[in-house]
């Protein structure tokens, strides 16, 4: 008969919070994709931009920058907290992952509120031309992208808080703070094509 070699795995960890685990890598491949979207539109923002006789056109203006800019503040700063919840998921640190995805969730849903705005400054609609459908749209990719990061958040907080937390739960609250990361830094280069590139004749 022949005999079976078994190896001894007890030592390794159940959970990894980086490179190791397969959820980390998903994460980072979708934020990917959802750069590449975000290339294709502003290609053809700026396709539409070359082809246009006046962009935007005369009777819509250049947006406003007030809200826009005090929004742009308010997910800069929200970077604070996202860093403190991926610092503390790797320390295990209930009490400031609770906390940072708290403030994350305060912050992400004032952005969203202030967001509103954001649409009404390109003083046109999503069907006005073709300068309102584009701008609309790139706005509206990153809404979507920050409604479903804060309903992640919503839901890793309430496991935080109403469940017993076990190793890989703090995964997700790494990979919940990673993807903030995303939200906030694709968001600077997309406000400087959305409100600041139609002034520049």
């Amino acid at each position: 008969m022949s005999s079976r070699r078994a190896l001894d795995v007890s030592h390794l960890p159940t959970a990894v919070l980086d490179s190791r685990s397969l959820v980390w890598w998903g994460t980072i491949v979708m934020t990917v994709i959802e750069c590449m979207v975000f290339a294709l539109t502003v290609g053809a923002y700026f396709y539409l931009r070359t082809v246009a006789h006046e962009w935007p056109p005369g009777r819509t203006g250049p947006p406003a920058l007030t809200i826009p800019t005090i929004n742009l503040a308010i997910l800069l700063i929200s970077a604070i907290p996202a860093i403190w919840l991926d610092k503390a998921s790797r320390r295990r640190d209930v009490r400031t992952i609770r906390l940072a995805l708290a403030a994350n969730l305060v912050a992400g849903g004032t952005f969203l509120i202030l967001r509103i705005w954001e649409f009404l400054s390109l003083h046109c609609w999503w069907n006005s031309n073709a300068y309102g459908s584009v701008t609309w749209t790139i706005l509206g990719l990153h809404t979507s992208n920050m409604l479903t990061s804060l309903l992640e958040t919503a839901i890793v907080l309430a496991y935080f808080l109403f469940k017993p937390v076990e190793e890989r739960h703090f995964l997700d609250a790494r990979l919940d703070g990673v993807f903030w990361y995303f939200i906030v830094i694709t968001w600077i280069p997309l406000y400087v094509v959305v409100f600041l590139a139609p002034r520049i004749r």
